[in-house]
């Protein structure tokens, strides 16, 4: 999507950022460093050995045939939905089709360098309820126009159904199944036979990287399928999909009672109320909280005490930040469903776009009902419903990952504080139960670690510093190991350097056009957390260091 040309980066407001001495580029652009994964380091792959037409004839697992296989040669593609895709470097694009059942019918694309290949896969993810194939930036996963710009052999899919078909789940068990777990490991299998099929040669290494039910795709292939891959980024994971649909079911009849909608305005007023409440707490003044868990904001402040306006709440409303705030209990466990986090309520519009896709779920999925609506929702009799039927198929919370450590796959996970789409005490919750069973912290450390974004919205955006590639929304202004997620994991995975920090950038709109530079912030491997040193600029990421909650 985004042509190769350098970033002119303006350094009038953050004089003392670190370039690192080289010239930062586009993500997805062409021209990288030469040890990242770039079509300079084309030497670590192979040339192909065969024509890529003829991948067209191959059979291979899982009941796949190759539907077609064509040398793109011109640097442009046009995908189904008519997006021009440029700056394409000559790649083999493969298309073919996995039917594991009589129901399944699991479209795929696999893109495979001819003259750039870097020697590995990596895959990109689906999000929400996939659908399509993520051949470009549409969403907030990995795309395979990224890709193969650096070099990688690629592969997306669109999980076995189509997203123009809404009911696409009624009277399919099987598809259910496919899009759960099975299509991504199909394809990820494909991908690795035609790779060795056109270049004489598997991948060096596999890799992974994707975001929300991209990040859910991660997490599900570490727990069913460790031999796929050597190295996995996963960012803020629907790790437990049936709860996340349960609370949203419940927040979808919250917010239905008379007077407990708040305008977007007061959405506003609420998140600016609480981080000014709570930004000092870690000792910088920087406009984040770093750990909305020890904020203890109360929406009373913003009580309305004459009429009422933007930047006061009514009672009811007042109320339902609250409720929101605090999550619910899953009746049948007992297990607290997380709740939103204080710091990011302006991101909170979402949630009329989140509703209509959990009554999606519970139509489609849970009650396999047309005409279901949120009047008949239920919350001790639907979550366990929900949880015995969707559970075992689409949530990915096992804290099993023994084979994965015996192969030495190597993580690195990430959720935003201020995420609307899927509360980020999920996945701090999730990693922490997995460390309890893998020896604690600091041994799971050795494997798996785990990076909370202060201020980051669902994958990317919101008031936080939220750019550190990995598939993000924004141009990173630099790509090494400490900027930018997959190069972090490569160097972990290839050359044994652990990521104890990141660096992640703010531009001034959070527009992929903007090329100035606002701030920069200090990631660090959690339970840690970034302190500020005393001095110096606090929109600054040196001013900081990894300490200790």
């Amino acid at each position: 999507m985004f042509a190769s040309t350098s970033i002119e980066l303006d350094l009038s407001a953050a004089a003392k950022l670190r370039l690192l001495g080289w010239v930062a580029l586009l993500c997805g652009g062409a021209i990288f460093n030469a040890s990242m994964g770039s079509p300079q380091a084309a030497a670590a792959g192979a040339p192909p050995v065969r024509q890529c037409a003829d991948l067209a004839k191959l059979t291979l697992e899982g009941n796949t045939t190759i539907t077609a296989a064509e040398i793109v040669t011109n640097g442009t593609f046009t995908t189904p939905a008519a997006q021009t895709i440029s700056g394409l470097p000559e790649f083999c694009r493969v298309a073919g089709v996995s039917k594991p059942t009589a129901e399944s019918n699991i479209n795929f694309e696999v893109w495979l360098p001819t003259k750039t290949w870097n020697g590995k896969f990596l895959s990109a993810g689906e999000g929400a309820f996939a659908g399509v194939i993520s051949y470009t930036r549409l969403g907030l996963d990995g795309y395979l126009d990224e890709n193969v710009k650096r070099g990688y052999a690629t592969a997306s899919t669109d999980t076995g159904h189509l997203a123009s078909d809404e009911f696409w789940a009624i009277g399919h068990p099987e598809r259910v199944v496919d899009f759960g777990y099975r299509a991504k490991h199909l394809v990820t299998v494909a991908a690795k036979e035609l790779i060795t099929a056109l270049y004489g040669k598997g991948p060096d290494y596999s890799y992974y990287n994707s975001c929300s039910t991209g990040g859910r795709q991660g997490l599900v292939e570490m727990q069913r399928y460790p031999d796929d891959y050597d190295g996995v980024v996963v960012g803020a994971p629907v790790s437990i999909q049936s709860n996340l649909y349960t609370s949203r079911a419940w927040m979808a009849r919250l917010l239905a009672a008379p007077g407990a909608s708040i305008s977007a305005a007061k959405l506003s007023s609420i998140q600016s109320s609480a981080i000014a409440a709570c930004d000092k707490l870690d000792g910088a003044p920087d406009g984040l909280i770093e750990d909305p868990r020890k904020c203890g904001f109360d929406p009373s402040a913003l009580l309305c005490t004459a009429e009422d306006n933007d930047k006061c709440l009514t009672a009811v409303q007042v109320e339902t930040v609250k409720k929101l705030y605090a999550g619910l209990s899953e009746s049948t466990t007992g297990q607290q469903i997380p709740g939103h986090s204080r710091g990011g309520e302006a991101g909170w519009t979402s949630f009329a776009r989140l509703i209509p896709q959990a009554r999606e779920f519970f139509r489609g999925i849970v009650f396999e009902d047309k005409t279901w609506t949120f009047d008949k929702f239920d919350l001790k009799r639907d979550s366990a419903v929900t949880t015995a039927k969707v559970g075992p198929i689409m949530n990915a919370n096992s804290t099993d990952y023994s084979a994965a450590k015996a192969r030495r796959v190597k993580v690195i996970m990430y959720h935003g504080w201020a995420d609307p789409s899927i509360q980020p005490e999920f996945t701090v919750q999730l990693y922490e139960k997995i460390a309890e069973v893998n020896g604690g912290i600091d041994k799971t450390k050795a494997f798996f670690r785990l990076f909370m974004v202060p201020g980051m919205a669902h994958c990317a955006s919101g008031p936080g510093a939220s750019s550190f590639c990995g598939f993000s929304q924004q141009i990173p202004p630099i790509r090494d190991a400490a900027h930018d997620v997959q190069t972090a994991l490569e160097q972990w995975v290839e050359k044994g350097a652990v990521p104890d920090r990141m660096i992640a950038s703010k531009y001034t709109d959070d527009a992929p056009a903007t090329k100035t530079i606002k701030a920069t912030r200090l990631l660090c491997a959690y339970p840690q957390v970034a302190k500020y040193k005393g001095v110096g600029d606090t929109q600054d990421s040196e001013n900081f260091q990894c300490g200790v909650p």
